[in-house]
């Protein structure tokens, strides 16, 4: 959960170390829904759930020239990041992680250029490829997010809520285990119920469904999301727990998702 203080705060402490190559980094995965509601939607109510992994995805176009790698930013030592290797037999690639506490992870598109992950990352660092990464890439939008607590902004990249919803709604039974791909539901269900301009989301998956992207997409939701009892609503129901606001929740879940159906198709 976000409320837990000292992470968001080592979440923008990442940012901080990071700032200068944001522009050629893209914000994904279980932060965008702190970072929706917060500084998209302005809603302070609702209280996101995240994880605590920070996910940069990274493009194909050319970045900037930059003097160091970003591992070779992260690799000073006043910053306080441990390396863990992914391969026990090899030095690198590693995975590094914030005050030993915050991991952090690099995605690009499967047929990514080494030399942009070797100019732009650094050859040290583990970076997971991934099929149709580039979705989310091409579907982003700038903004602004402020640090409270020093009054800090940052100008991020992340995907628009629509292309979030919609790669999410393709890819999730891709995860490697259930606990994952109720987790992505479950981000799905939180934009649905908290977007406050969720038909315009709607509209925006819709076109995605017609231009012909990722047309998995349906698939997966009739599958999952075919009735209130259907494995979808089980999984984001238990995902959510017990909800004070909604008393039958899993008939929100199925409501919302019926109506992401609708519009693909």
């Amino acid at each position: 959960m976000v409320n837990d203080t000292e992470v968001e705060d080592i979440f923008f402490r990442v940012l901080d170390d990071l700032e200068e190559y944001l522009l050629d980094l893209t914000l994904v995965g279980g932060w965008l829904s702190y970072v929706y509601a917060r500084f998209l939607w302005d809603n302070l109510n609702v209280n996101p759930v995240t994880t605590v992994d920070v996910d940069f995805g990274i493009g194909k176009n050319k970045p900037k020239v930059y003097k160091k790698t970003i591992f070779q930013i992260l690799s000073n030592p006043n910053l306080d990041y441990k390396e863990r290797h992914v391969e026990m037999d090899r030095m690198y690639p590693v995975v590094l992680f914030k005050e030993g506490k915050v991991r952090i992870d690099f995605i690009g598109p499967s047929d990514i250029p080494n030399e942009i992950v070797e100019q732009l990352v650094g050859v040290q660092m583990s970076v997971s490829r991934l099929e149709d990464f580039d979705f989310v890439l091409k579907h982003r939008m700038a903004l602004d997010i402020k640090n409270n607590k020093s009054n800090k902004i940052y100008s991020i990249l992340c995907p628009k809520p629509a292309a979030f919803v919609y790669h999410k709604s393709a890819t999730f039974v891709e995860r490697e285990d259930e606990l994952k791909q109720a987790k992505d539901l479950f981000y799905i269900y939180f934009v649905l119920r908290y977007a406050p301009d969720v038909d315009v989301i709607l509209k925006e998956v819709h076109q995605f469904h017609k231009e012909g992207h990722l047309p998995q997409a349906a698939d997966n939701m009739r599958k999952y999301f075919e009735r209130k009892s259907s494995e979808g609503c089980l999984m984001v129901e238990k995902e959510n727990g017990p909800d004070e606001f909604i008393e039958n929740i899993r008939g929100d879940i199925f409501e919302r998702f019926s109506a992401l159906r609708s519009n693909l198709g």
